[in-house]
Formats: structure tokens, C-alpha cells, sequence
């Protein structure tokens, strides 16, 4: 059998309330406009598109009412009150869009064990660095393309060895090379990076 929940009757009054309300914000074009305008100008210069911002923001007002957190009486105290709620929810919205594309400096250059935060100069001059992280993006897809083209050489395992900061001594024991072998290597290796990279 199911079981039957009895809802206070005064309660669904002001939900029916509610309801009306919501389908009076949705049939009026003015304060539609309203909610608009907020979305735009809350979003202008953001990753967010206002489009988004504005489903945002009628999800939120749909939530809160079911939520029971509008306490006004009139339907003028609901617009207020669902202009605040859009408001409200749209600068969240923004606030979790920027989140989600920051990038952490404890993150490493690609195809190194460098953390980004290593590779910013004291002066922090933003320009060199992204030309130096862009430097080091193309030198690792040629290295690995040299590597591919050249298996034996070991162009990858020299130049991972080098990043991290192994002496040719070190490199020549783990690669089972002399370390002559390492030092020519990694000549041939600077040779064809810098011929690749057009220097």
C-alpha cells in the first residue's frame, strides 16, 4: 500500500501561490526583459554566455520556490525578489566559470617534471614567459618527433634527463652509454632542435 502524505493546507496555498507567480514572471515580457538585462550585464566580458545565465538564473528562482524561500505577498515582492535570486545566481555562475578554467602553477610543463610556477622569472615579465613556455612546447613535440625518428638515439630519455637537472655522467649509467656517447648526443640533439626550430 502506499502511503499518503498529508500537506498542511496553508502550505500548498502559498505554494499555489507561488506557482502563479512563476507563470505570471514567465507570460510577463517586462520583467522577462528585467532578467535579461541582468544576465547581459552581469556577464558582459565573461566566459559565460548570457543565454546560459539567464537558464541559470530561472532554474534558481524554480528551486528556491520549491525550496519554500520566498516569504513576500505580492507578485510585485516576487519580481523583486526573483530579480535578487537571478542576480544572485548569475555572479555564482560566473564565479564557478572562472574556477573552472584556472590553471594551477604546480602544474607541469608538458612532457617535463618543471612546475610551471619554476619557469616565471622574479620580475614575472608575463610576455618572455609565455614565449618561453611556447619554446618549450614546440622543442618537446620536435624532440618527440626526433625520437620517433630516431629510436635508437634516445633523443627523449637525454633531453627528459637534461630537464631534470642529471649530469651526463648520471645520464651515461641510466642509459647504459659512455659519457662521451651522452656529450655527442646531446650536441647532435641542441644541432637538430635548433635546425627544427629554425634558429
Amino acid at each position: 500500500m502506499f502511503s499518503q502524505t498529508f500537506v498542511n493546507p496553508q502550505s500548498q496555498t502559498i505554494f499555489n501561490r507561488e506557482i502563479d507567480y512563476w507563470n505570471q514572471l514567465i507570460n510577463c515580457s517586462e520583467h522577462r526583459k528585467i532578467l535579461e538585462k541582468i544576465a547581459r550585464k552581469r556577464t558582459y566580458n565573461t566566459s559565460l554566455p548570457w543565454e546560459d545565465a539567464l537558464q541559470i538564473a530561472y532554474l534558481k528562482i524554480v528551486e528556491a520556490i520549491i525550496a519554500g524561500k520566498f516569504s513576500g505577498q505580492t507578485i510585485e515582492d516576487f519580481y523583486r525578489w526573483s530579480a535578487k535570486v537571478a542576480k544572485n545566481s548569475i555572479v555564482d555562475g560566473i564565479y564557478q566559470e572562472k574556477n573552472r578554467y584556472c590553471m594551477s602553477l604546480d602544474q607541469y610543463v608538458s612532457e617535463t617534471n618543471l612546475p610551471l610556477l619554476e619557469t616565471l622569472s622574479s620580475k614575472s615579465n608575463l610576455w618572455e614567459n609565455l614565449e618561453i613556455e611556447d619554446l618549450v612546447q614546440k622543442a618537446a613535440k620536435i624532440i618527440q618527433n626526433l625520437d620517433q625518428c630516431y629510436p635508437k638515439r634516445k633523443y627523449k630519455d637525454l633531453w627528459l634527463g637534461r630537464v631534470q637537472g642529471k649530469t651526463q655522467t648520471q645520464l651515461a649509467q641510466e642509459m647504459g652509454l659512455g659519457q662521451s656517447t651522452i656529450s655527442k648526443r646531446w650536441k647532435e640533439l641542441e644541432s637538430r632542435l635548433l635546425e627544427e626550430m629554425g634558429f
